[in-house]
């Protein structure tokens, strides 16, 4: 058991690029991943560009070197720290359908008896109460464990199974709260960055905008699986727009307003981001200079997931 390597993804304001194969192939125990990783980490810091914080990136590091000659510069350094640590050549790739684990709601652990149990943070964004009554839910069914996704949601890991009634009945994640263990496939992978309201590169408000746009959408639309929003405020891409399915950037956009064209808060829309597998970045988007308001926004989002994602009206 062990693992390929890709290096070199990024996303910024000035370039998106996906992430090449290295060649490489570690074996899956600690010892070797974190003397590959301080490899490649100690050559990054003495070569990597100084004077342009724009190419400061292990993709124009790479790019520098080629591939083949990278791999062998990394190669060298790990077999100068004489650790025993072989780098083999890549393994083949799996062919099987890639399919993702469904992180929200309640799956069973290897351990008998046991489970996990995902809850869905709208816009991963939590008030000072909610986070208290999070801790005490911890305390109470996972032994103080909460362990966080990249999705901005939460795992309470190894809660008993003849306790997981009770603890979906907790007021914290019942009907008058935000929290969920049974969110929509819509609202429940929603992903934000911090947006308008604290970072002063944002050109939108984001998160209460991707938690009230995919409530409405759960309430127009109906799909067959987990659809996934990103949202980000500027090209920065900190909510890492190109790999969602849709993917929705802060940006300019122009509105008739009492008969003037003004200019209102916008975004560009882009579709079929990849990950997993068979990785892919939405390059371009599908569509530019579209108003935040929902009678704007919202028709365009429901034609999408119709036209791409097999959406239908709920009656």
């Amino acid at each position: 058991m062990g693992f390929n390597i890709v290096l070199g993804g990024f996303m910024s304001i000035k370039r998106v690029a996906e992430s090449v194969d290295s060649g490489m192939w570690i074996p899956a125990d600690r010892e070797s991943v974190v003397t590959f990783c301080e490899a490649i980490l100690r050559i990054f810091r003495d070569e990597s560009e100084r004077k342009n914080r724009q190419a400061a990136r292990l993709m124009f590091l790479v790019e520098k070197y080629g591939v083949e000659e990278f791999k062998a510069a990394v190669i060298k350094e790990v077999e100068s720290y004489g650790r025993g640590v072989k780098v083999q050549d890549q393994q083949p790739r799996e062919t099987d359908v890639f399919e993702r684990r469904e992180l929200l709601g309640v799956h069973p652990q290897k351990q008998e008896g046991k489970v996990r149990v995902g809850v869905h943070v709208p816009a991963g964004r939590l008030s000072q109460t909610e986070c208290r009554d999070l801790a005490d839910l911890a305390d109470k069914y996972s032994a103080g464990e909460i362990r966080m996704t990249v999705e901005q949601n939460l795992i309470f890991p190894n809660v008993d199974e003849g306790k997981v009634k009770e603890m979906l009945a907790e007021p914290v994640l019942g009907k008058g709260s935000r929290m969920s263990a049974s969110p929509g496939f819509i609202e429940g992978n929603v992903v934000s960055c911090t947006g308008a309201q604290f970072c002063g590169l944002a050109l939108i408000e984001t998160k209460g905008n991707a938690e009230a746009l995919s409530k409405k959408l759960e309430d127009l639309v109906t799909v067959d699986r987990p659809i996934r929003i990103h949202w980000t405020g500027c090209p920065n891409s900190c909510g890492q727009v190109q790999v969602a399915d849709i993917g929705i950037m802060g940006g300019p956009a122009r509105k008739e307003i009492d008969g003037k064209k003004m200019a209102v808060p916008g975004c560009k829309i882009f579709v079929g981001g990849r990950i997993g597998e068979d990785a892919h970045l939405a390059m371009e988007p599908i569509a530019s200079g579209i108003p935040l308001d929902e009678e704007d926004l919202i028709p365009t989002l429901v034609d999408i997931l119709k036209k791409e994602f097999g959406a239908v009206d709920k009656n």
